[in-house]
């Protein structure tokens, strides 16, 4: 089993909605237009062939993969509007 980000760009939002529904079966947003999947190779490929399936030309889906020997590891940040500054998490 191997982990991936998935993150897209769907102009359309019943498009959007298919995927984001597809992708809920595989892992958890993280995110509006990002989820982290763990998925086996042949249901990747399953996977890439059903989003694919929906995509427009002007839409974009993008997989990063993860490296699971460091499966904790996380670093984020969010800008916090009633100080002004930004909150960095390594988890």
């Amino acid at each position: 089993m191997s982990r991936y980000v998935a993150a897209y760009d769907i102009a359309r939002n019943s498009r959007r909605d298919r995927v984001a529904r597809i992708l809920r079966e595989y892992g958890r947003r993280v995110q509006r237009s990002v989820f982290e999947i763990d998925i086996d190779p042949e249901d990747l490929n399953d996977l890439q062939l059903r989003i694919g399936s929906l995509l427009a030309r002007d839409d974009r889906f993008d997989f990063f993969p993860i490296d699971v020997r460091f499966p904790q590891r996380r670093l984020s940040w969010q800008r916090n509007p009633l100080v002004d500054s930004c909150v960095i998490v390594i988890g």
